[in-house]
């Protein structure tokens, strides 16, 4: 049997992305519940980047605007790719564990009946989040890591490495949402499975019932400045919740600016 050490030296390869050169191995993971593989980018150490990411077709190869997948992996890579290493662990767990078809039933349920879907799987006999992440944990930590910086909002991600002995970082993984469904889909996350989303984060956007085109709410002006005066207030008194609020404050300013310079928001007529 090849010990995980041969695996990555036969896969040892260089990868390049946005004209980034970095070195690449590759191992995969081969239990029935758990199938996947660990994307080792560069020289890994303890402290390193870390993602446990869920394959989604829809977001990751056909730039869905319904979930937040793509602009999760998006990010996970121009980060390991800026700090030279990381690893990325990309699970074979389409729709959270239960498949490609079962995930496009729980759409369809979910317009249908208007639930979001986590209540849409239950009510079509799925589970509502299907996944594992132990055999994941103990790979990485295989790998030799006895701690890392984890890309996550999921609880249950950093309990699966907590299990396998491995120190966690927390680091949010928040990123610009482009659209209403994607929004709920959010809002579900948080509400059904503890994901740290902070509720100030969730856009402050207001959709036009009839076209579903997004605009500015009239109301903008007062509803960002609520969730940066709490954000810039715990930085002050609570300096232990500094980097996580100043990571969420970083990324509401950038998704503000970011969509005025593209011009992706008009002004209500």
């Amino acid at each position: 049997m090849t010990t995980a050490g041969s695996d990555l030296a036969e896969t040892d390869h260089r990868f390049t992305r946005k004209e980034h050169d970095l070195r690449l191995r590759v191992l995969e993971l081969g239990d029935e519940g758990e199938q996947g593989h660990l994307l080792v980018f560069g020289e890994v150490a303890d402290g390193c980047l870390v993602r446990l990411h869920s394959r989604c077709l829809y977001g990751d190869a056909l730039r869905s605007d319904d979930c937040d997948c793509g602009p999760e992996l998006d990010a996970t890579l121009d980060m390991i790719q800026a700090e030279g290493a990381g690893v990325l662990v990309y699970l074979e767990q389409e729709g959270r564990g239960a498949g490609l078809v079962a995930k496009a039933r729980g759409y369809r349920y979910s317009e249908q009946h208007a639930t979001d879907t986590f209540t849409s799987y239950e009510a079509l006999g799925y589970p509502a989040d299907n996944r594992t992440y132990d055999l994941a944990a103990e790979r990485l930590a295989a790998l030799g890591l006895r701690s890392v910086r984890l890309l996550t909002n999921n609880p249950a991600k950093i309990d699966a490495l907590h299990a396998a002995g491995i120190e966690v970082t927390s680091v949010p993984l928040l990123t610009p949402v482009h659209g209403l469904r994607a929004r709920r889909y959010l809002e579900a996350k948080r509400a059904h499975r503890g994901h740290r989303i902070p509720i100030v984060y969730i856009p402050f956007v207001a959709f036009s019932a009839r076209s579903m085109r997004p605009r500015w709410s009239p109301h903008l002006g007062v509803e960002l400045f609520v969730p940066i005066a709490i954000l810039c207030a715990l930085m002050v008194h609570f300096d232990q919740l500094g980097s996580a609020a100043g990571t969420a404050l970083g990324a509401l300013v950038a998704f503000v600016v970011a969509a005025r310079q593209r011009g992706r928001f008009a002004r209500p007529k």
